[in-house]
């Protein structure tokens, strides 16, 4: 019988519309964003709020590092059934604190176990980029660098099929104060898609239909591949009046606007990008939103994964 997991988890609720195996070996960001749920209420204490720090019971990296392998290990084949890992709920994996640890569980997953690895995150300065320019100069050159999961050029190949980074995008800087701006987001997408790598964005939480429409096109123009689309939660419930956060106002979202944004989105992605609608569109749109879905050829249910469609 399995003992208790300490590293992986099994996401439940909205949560599971991102991956069925989550990597948690911390808690906590620093990004300080104004609407994270790591923040706010009875969420700050349990998942750390601003402060980065390993999980109770775990001693150091070296520690959550052999935890991870042990349980990755351990559920194997479910991990692939299931569509891979995701990494992570309860921080970002490339905070200075936390990226080393993400390089050596993603490397070993990918090298070793052959286990596919999603990543989401709204840093930039992982990247081997000259100062932080972000510049695309010379893909074999790139190749061999590592990439921040120690993988070279004749596992290329690997990398490609085992791996996809993904970027949040809000278009509200303000909001995400010691995040990486939204601007270098785009442009570490673009970067990745030279290396022919798999980017996706996470267009979560809509804080306004015309900043999350502005995002995707930019994101398209960098070769993303793939959305997932969310609306803005207040203790797990869409928003349905306005609310402030600090000194931060946020909306209500107008039904016949959202429709608007969904076909606009639809418009804009068709043929070149999937989408994924997530539960809270549906849950503010019901019926309604099932019938746009159901005329739109790009749009995929939570079980679509980039690692079996290509």
């Amino acid at each position: 019988m399995s003992k208790t997991l300490k590293i992986l988890s099994r996401p439940k609720g909205n949560a599971e519309e991102y991956g069925r195996w989550a990597v948690n070996p911390y808690k906590g960001c620093s990004h300080n964003c104004a609407y994270c749920y790591l923040k706010k209420g009875v969420w700050a204490n349990g998942l750390g709020g601003d402060t980065v720090q390993l999980k109770s019971g775990v001693v150091n990296d070296e520690h959550a590092y052999h935890l991870a392998i042990a349980e990755i290990i351990e559920h194997h084949d479910e991990i692939i059934r299931d569509g891979g890992l995701f990494m992570t709920f309860t921080s970002d994996p490339y905070l200075p604190e936390t990226r080393g640890l993400t390089s050596r569980i993603v490397r070993e997953c990918i090298q070793k176990y052959k286990v596919p690895v999603t990543l989401l995150t709204k840093r930039t300065d992982f990247l081997p980029i000259a100062e932080h320019r972000l510049r695309f100069e010379d893909v074999e050159r790139c190749k061999d660098w590592s990439l921040s999961v120690g993988l070279f050029a004749k596992e290329w190949e690997t990398l490609n099929k085992l791996l996809a980074t993904g970027f949040t995008l809000t278009g509200h800087d303000e909001l995400e104060p010691n995040a990486s701006p939204n601007a270098d987001r785009i442009k570490a997408m673009r970067f990745l898609n030279e290396l022919k790598l798999n980017v996706w964005a996470s267009i979560e939480p809509v804080i306004d239909f015309s900043s999350s429409l502005n995002m995707i096109y930019q994101a398209l123009d960098a070769g993303c591949q793939h959305f997932k689309i969310g609306l803005l939660t207040n203790n797990t419930r869409v928003v349905r009046k306005d609310f402030q956060i600090g000194e931060h106002q946020f909306k209500a979202y107008d039904v016949r606007d959202l429709l608007h944004f969904i076909e606009d989105v639809m418009r804009i992605t068709d043929g070149k990008a999937t989408v994924y609608w997530k539960q809270s569109v549906r849950d503010l749109l019901g019926e309604e939103l099932e019938w746009h879905i159901d005329i739109d050829p790009h749009s995929v249910d939570k079980d679509w994964s980039m690692f079996n469609n290509k």
